[in-house]
């Protein structure tokens, strides 16, 4: 029930408060500057922060309602308190080169997370923890930014969460638990380019998403998944757009990709795509059942390394087999 009062306390200050907001004045704002955004709102950018009394003082300074907060070249700050940002309404938090090393739920006040539309974590050396239990706590994420950080694994399973829209690259993650996202019930979009997969990391479920029936989005691109990614990955549902593009992939054996494109093309037909660019395939006798495959138009920029394309594949390039 609370959280419930507090959504709507949320909603009524969105539509009756936002363009009547100024910011303070510079001498009240520490280490902190405002502008006044596109939509009318403060916008705060803190840097060089010390400790998080500096932002607090600043949040606590008669701003109801900020457009966005950047905390940004701040490694003094290294984790944060229990409601850190008050009952501040904060449409996006961003967190860049801070000495930020987790993060949990108890973070955002009720109010404020039910304003919280966007969270970014980027390019902080130290954090590795992102507590799976933070993006449900926040009903309207839109987007969830955590890249460019050291997360290493992502463990157990995210509580159940509406977030459409997951970034979790360059982040040197090397294995990912059974249903890690499968209470993602409304995922499209998830970016996991540039960590340490390999094909043995990304085990049965690994990459199970229920999330929106229609659309899913899965890049995999500049890993290590020298022969793929299982089906069984997937549990069951495959991605309508998987990126695999450098990888290292030498061949598509016929169990993986043969698998995957019969998957993918019974739950999308010709709309999914898996794109394989830059993977230098050797195209030997082992990938000769692509030409017979009914699928093989859903392999995108896949290119022998003699230069041919695998989707002009004919029988006369494997009758010597």
């Amino acid at each position: 029930m609370n959280r419930l009062i507090a959504i709507l306390s949320v909603a009524l200050a969105l539509a009756v408060g936002g363009s009547r907001a100024q910011c303070p004045p510079p001498e009240t704002l520490g280490p902190c500057e405002c502008h006044v955004d596109a939509k009318g709102l403060p916008a705060l950018v803190c840097r060089r922060v010390a400790g998080w009394q500096e932002v607090g003082d600043v949040i606590n300074n008669g701003l109801p309602h900020l457009g966005s907060m950047d905390i940004v070249a701040s490694p003094g700050i290294t984790d944060l308190p229990s409601l850190a940002f008050a009952d501040t309404l904060i449409d996006a938090i961003r967190f860049y080169d801070t000495g930020l090393l987790y993060m949990n739920r108890n973070t955002f006040s009720d109010v404020t997370a039910a304003a919280l539309k966007s969270l970014y974590i980027k390019h902080n050396s130290e954090f590795y923890s992102l507590e799976n239990d933070v993006a449900a706590h926040l009903p309207a994420l839109e987007a969830l930014y955590v890249s460019y950080n050291t997360l290493g694994s992502l463990s157990g399973a995210m509580a159940e969460t509406a977030v459409p829209y997951i970034d979790l690259s360059h982040n040197g993650i090397k294995s990912i638990s059974a249903n890690y996202f499968a209470s993602c019930t409304a995922l499209k979009v998830l970016l996991l380019p540039f960590n340490e997969f390999t094909t043995s990391d990304l085990g049965p479920g690994s990459l199970t998403i229920n999330g929106d029936p229609d659309d899913l989005y899965v890049d995999l691109a500049w890993n290590s998944l020298t022969e793929g990614v299982q089906p069984s990955a997937f549990g069951g549902r495959p991605p309508k757009e998987l990126l695999l593009s450098h990888n290292g992939i030498a061949t598509l054996s016929e169990s993986v990709f043969g698998q995957l494109l019969t998957d993918m093309e019974a739950a999308y037909g010709s709309e999914a795509y898996i794109l394989l660019d830059h993977n230098q395939l050797a195209c030997g006798c082992d990938m000769a059942w692509v030409v017979d495959h009914p699928g093989r138009g859903l392999l995108q920029q896949a290119e022998c390394e003699d230069g041919r394309l695998v989707s002009g594949l004919t029988p006369v390039d494997f009758e010597h087999c």
